[in-house]
């Protein structure tokens, strides 16, 4: 368990009424997120669940921006605490620290920048009445909206926000008063309009990826060999003494990406049970994206794939890599285990193989996301490459594995 400098660790704890039980905990880590940080608040403090009841743990994960300003003596009805570190945790310590300051028995891990509907809470307290080891992700039904205007957006960006602020009289105003060049946010949102909802007028569905998996699968997923994908801590709850078993976020994941995957996978295999719900819908503030985060969730995926020696996790690479949809990858990996399960001794060479095609995708992956010659870069030998091209033509005439064999032939061509 991690330990936190007293020095460099500061906390504040506001409570609404410290004569009630606390059965929720709200964990939102934020750095630089500000004004962002302040609607998802905002939007905590019409929840329809007991607010006595309820804790935000705020983490200022070392801002430089006006967080700790306006936050640091934020009074909402729920219990708030508020936590500065003046140093970078990174993404798995900080939201550790959230865990271990948490007094409710179910936690929700829920972005900064994610303004939530009123059920929001109770939806999620509901799932976890008569399961200890059900983890319930909203995150898959999350919209995006525009709620400031930074200096970075492109002009596709303003040319949508104007066609969405047009729906509201109101919003179009406030638009029309942002000049540029901007040195800080501009902000389109007032807290009424949180209170209302009509900061909705400014959302749209913008999330392909996660369309996917709502589409192809029910809400247990059944079917879909990568349920602990549902573990986005942008929105989702599970029990604490649940995430204290399975021994926190690894520390290691300092940066951007996967260290969420990383305890969804230990945990689904502790035995965890996921559940994808369109009950807890959160809005997703755009905000830029700096361009080094792709490369810091190459590197954190190679840490992910170190530490967890399976096919489930290595072939994660083709996606990444735009080999496959997410759709095409699982079934994929369904026919593999198949092909394998059936054939156990015949394919022996093949797996093999296939394993350091895999290795060879991911290494790629840190210098260029286009593949080429990929048995060329894998070292095949010419005699490795006819064995190779044998394998792929046996596979073909069992006509049981037809994702499978389109991405050999993919990998053969290259």
């Amino acid at each position: 368990m991690d330990k936190f400098d007293k020095k460099e660790v500061k906390k504040c704890t506001m409570s609404a009424n410290t004569n009630h039980e606390i059965e929720v905990s709200i964990i939102i880590p934020s750095q630089n997120k500000y004004p962002l940080n302040l609607y998802s608040l905002y939007s905590l403090e019409y929840q329809s669940f007991n607010p006595k009841k309820m804790e935000v743990i705020f983490i200022n994960d070392a801002s430089t921006d006006q967080t700790d300003e306006r936050l640091k003596n934020y009074h909402p009805p729920y219990h708030f605490q508020y936590i500065h570190s003046t140093q970078k945790l990174g993404r798995a310590r900080v939201r550790n620290l959230g865990v271990q300051s948490a007094r409710g028995n179910i936690i929700i891990f829920l972005d900064a920048e994610m303004i939530t509907e009123p059920d929001f809470v109770e939806n999620h307290y509901n799932y976890h009445l008569d399961s200890k080891n059900v983890i319930v992700s909203g995150a898959m039904y999350s919209k995006a909206l525009y709620s400031c205007i930074f200096s970075s957006f492109s002009q596709e960006q303003i040319n949508k926000l104007g066609k969405l602020a047009k729906n509201n009289q109101q919003f179009y105003q406030r638009l029309n008063k942002c000049q540029f060049p901007l040195n800080k946010p501009f902000p389109l949102l007032d807290k009424k309009d949180i209170e209302t909802g009509t900061f909705k007028v400014l959302s749209f569905n913008a999330y392909p990826w996660f369309e996917q998996i709502t589409t192809n699968f029910n809400e247990l997923m059944e079917g879909f060999s990568f349920p602990w994908m549902a573990f986005l801590t942008g929105n989702l709850s599970m029990r604490k003494e649940f995430i204290m078993e399975a021994g926190l976020f690894d520390d290691e994941f300092f940066h951007y990406g996967y260290e969420d995957w990383e305890l969804g996978y230990r945990l689904y295999k502790m035995g965890a049970k996921y559940l994808i719900s369109n009950k807890m819908v959160t809005y997703h503030q755009e905000h830029p994206v700096e361009e080094r985060k792709w490369k810091e969730a190459v590197g954190n995926f190679g840490l992910f794939a170190l530490k967890h020696r399976d096919i489930d996790v290595l072939i994660l690479c083709i996606e990444l890599a735009r080999m496959a949809d997410l759709v095409t990858m699982n079934n994929i990996l369904k026919e593999y285990k198949s092909l394998l399960t059936s054939n156990p001794d015949k394919y022996e060479s093949f797996s093999d193989k296939f394993i350091y095609i895999l290795e060879t995708i991911f290494l790629m992956l840190e210098v260029d996301i286009r593949h080429f010659n990929l048995l060329g870069a894998a070292g095949f030998s010419t005699q490795e490459r006819k064995e190779f091209q044998k394998d792929i033509k046996q596979i073909k005439k069992l006509k049981k594995y037809p994702n499978l064999t389109e991405f050999l032939k993919k990998v053969y061509k290259s």
